[in-house]
Order: C-alpha cells, then structure tokens, then sequence
C-alpha cells in the first residue's frame, strides 16, 4: 500500500485561515485561492504543483501546522522522507495536539524503517485521536513489523470496535492471533473478515487453514475449495488442501491430491513436505523419506520437515542420517522440545553423553513434564559422576510418575463412582 492510500490528507479551516490571515494582513481570498487550486492539483496528481503551491501558503501563512503538514505529505509520499521530517517538526512544533501530523510523521518514519521513533509519534497521534480506527489500525501494524503481538492485537480489537466494518483490520487481527497460536479467535476474527469481503481469497485461505487447526477438516477443505474455483492455480491452497486430508486421516485421498500438486509444482517444498506426512502417516517410509529428503533439500529453512526426516530415519535404522536432521531442527528452531529430545536420544546410543545431557536439558527447560527424560538424563548424569544432579534428575522423575499415578488413580475413581451412581 502507498503511502498516498495510507495517509489521510486534510486541510486548514477557513476559520483558522481567516484568523491567521487577518494577523498577517494577508487576503483571506487569496489564501483561500491557492490552497483550493493546490487541492485540484494534488487530486490530480500534479505532485510538483501541488507541492509548490502548498510551500507558498507556508510562507503567507507561517503559523499554520496543517500546511508544514501538507508539505511533509507530499514529500514522506513521494519518496522524500528525510525532506518531509522537518515539516512535520514544525507541525508538532506549532501545534501539539495535531494528531494527524503526528500520525503522518509516524507513517513516514515506519517506512524509513526506523520503528521505535515511528511508534512513538503513532502513539501520540492514538492519545490525541482515540475514536480513529485507521490510527489505531496502523499503530497494531506498527507493533507487527516490530514482532510485538500483544500491544498490536490491542491496537486492532480498538480498531475494530471503531470500525467494524473494516475487513482488513479483521483480517490483521486474525494474523495476529494466529502468530500467538490462539487460533480459536484468529478463525473468528477471519470470519468476520470474510463476510466483509467474501471475494478475498487470501482471507478465505486462512479461515480455512485455521478451521482445520480448531479440529474441522471438512470445514477447512470446504473453503479451499471455493477458493480453487476461482483461482485453480493457487499453489498455497492446493497444498492446503491437501493438509485437510490429513488432518482428517484421510491419507490416500492426500496422497493422490499432493501426488498430482507435486507432478505439477514439483519444485515446491511444502508440497513434498506434506506428501511426505501423508506418506509416513501411511507407513510407506521409501516415499516419505524420497519427499521430505527433497522438501529439506528445497527449502533448508524448514525445521518440521527436518523433524520429521529424522523420525522416519530413526525408523528405517538410519541413526547417523537422523542425528544430522534433528541437529539442523534444533539449530532453527531451538525452542522445539521433541527435536531436542530425540536428538539426546541418539546422541545417548551413539556414545556421546556429553551431547545427550545437553540436548536432554535443553528438552526438558522446554517441556519438564517427561519422566523419562529425567530418568535418562539422570543415568547419564550418574555415568559421568554427577551423583548431585543425577539425584536430582531420579527426584523429577519419581515426582512426575507419582503425580501420572495419582491422576490416573483420581480418574478411575471417579469413573467407579460415576457408574455406581448410575447403576442405582
């Protein structure tokens, strides 16, 4: 999106203009000319003249925030930002509360790429204009580019409550959530989306992906496939579409529909990404492996599809091979417990107890809710002469298995009772 369609453009008031004229001694009229004739050219895309004329109402009209504003438009929009800032300087300058050269100023200064300054005057403008969909709209935008979810999932609820109407602040919350993994209000907030913009086939394709992780397959499919009828070629949807075979259980179905996306696209990872899932989940692992091996191969940046590759080496007696993937799962993605879990696992077969301790630590500061990784990163500890932190990790182990024990305990008596009553 331009910075033209981004920001809102506005002019001085005749009342402030007369104001400022009369203490100029300046003709009302001839400001009032040139600002309506600057206006014409500006909404004709006469930048240069637009432009010149506005420069000229800054010096009859020194005093006026909204035409150093108006220059500083110009300019942030046309590519000039480093011209445009002194402008908006000078708007902020003259008058405090001019939330839009705030918001204007905060624009610019986002797509310079310097976010810190730019959410700052964002703010401002948000404090001084706070029933401003759009301002808190791209406020929530500004956090995103930033990685700050929460503040930006703020911005939009804001937004949306000011303007419900609007689809693409819908659609933004949804992304959001979405990134936060509360994918339950991400299908929700696509939904509302949708009905706003039914023709939107990229918001369709994420209410569909969402549909499928809050446990409705069919629903998901249901939607990639309206999408597909309008738009056949789409790679992304295809392959979703597939996913929702899987995620149904439907393996073969998914075989046969991401064989074909395949033989059609067969230099797109996630495709063989996904077939190799469907193939494994059919324990065919010469297919699975022949996919994921070309899906990492393709596309090295793809830490489940290295995850996966690694159990179906663990599986077809490849211990050497797996060790290799899960090490390029942890290395991109360090915050995935089962990756690093196997890989200790392997690493403890192969002899390297220094590496397996590291990786079953690792494993278990991210999920400590495995007993037998404590039991094992226990025995390695006591191998090593660690007998503290052995007793230790035999301590969490016993713990965990002692609280399974109560939990099961808990339920089955529960369950006795229940039928107890029942039988009554």
């Amino acid at each position: 999106m331009s910075l033209w369609q981004i920001l809102s453009k506005a002019s001085p008031t005749v009342g402030a203009l007369l104001i400022a004229c009369a203490a100029l001694a300046q003709s009302p009229s001839d400001v009032l000319g040139l600002q309506a004739e600057a206006q014409r050219k500006l909404g004709a895309h006469d930048v240069a003249g637009a432009l010149a004329d506005y420069e000229k109402l800054a010096q009859l009209v020194p005093n006026s925030a909204q035409y150093q504003d108006q220059i500083g438009f110009i300019l942030a929009a046309t590519g000039r930002v480093a011209e445009a800032m002194p402008h908006f300087q000078r708007a902020t300058d003259l008058d405090r509360k001019f939330a839009q050269a705030w918001f204007h100023a905060g624009v610019a200064l986002m797509m310079s790429q310097r976010p810190t300054e730019g959410i700052a005057d964002l703010r401002k403008a948000v404090v001084l204009a706070p029933a401003n969909a759009d301002y808190h709209f791209r406020l929530g935008s500004a956090y995103v580019v930033t990685s700050q979810d929460t503040p930006a999932i703020a911005e939009f609820n804001q937004a949306a409550t000011e303007s419900p109407g609007n689809a693409a602040i819908w659609e933004a919350l949804g992304l959001a959530y979405e990134r936060q993994g509360k994918l339950a209000m991400a299908r929700d907030a696509y939904r509302k989306a949708l009905v706003l913009d039914p023709k939107n086939n990229t918001i369709r394709d994420n209410y569909g992906y969402t549909l499928v992780n809050t446990g409705d397959p069919v629903g998901g499919r249901r939607e990639f496939e309206r999408v597909l009828q309008s738009d056949p070629s789409n790679i992304r949807v295809q392959v979703n579409l597939g996913y929702s075979y899987i995620a149904s259980g439907s393996y073969q179905a998914a075989i046969q529909h991401l064989s074909n996306v395949v033989r059609q696209h067969p230099e797109n990872a996630a495709a063989h990404y996904d077939l190799g899932i469907a193939y494994k989940q059919s324990d065919d692992l010469v297919h699975a492996k022949a996919h994921l091996e070309q899906a990492v191969k393709l596309d090295s940046a793809l830490p489940e599809a290295h995850y996966t590759l690694g159990l179906v080496y663990v599986d077809s007696g490849q211990a050497d091979q797996a060790i290799v993937q899960f090490r390029a799962a942890v290395t991109q993605k360090p915050e995935d417990a089962p990756s690093w879990f196997e890989l200790g696992t392997l690493l403890k077969d192969s002899d390297d107890a220094d590496g397996a301790i590291d990786a079953l630590r690792h494993a278990l500061a991210l999920d400590g809710s495995d007993a037998g990784a404590f039991n094992t990163l226990g025995l390695l500890l006591r191998r090593k002469g660690d007998l503290e932190g052995s007793k230790q990790a035999f301590a969490k182990a016993a713990a965990l298995r002692d609280a399974e024990a109560k939990k099961k305990a808990k339920a089955l008596a529960e369950g006795a009772a229940r039928v107890s009553k029942e039988s009554k």
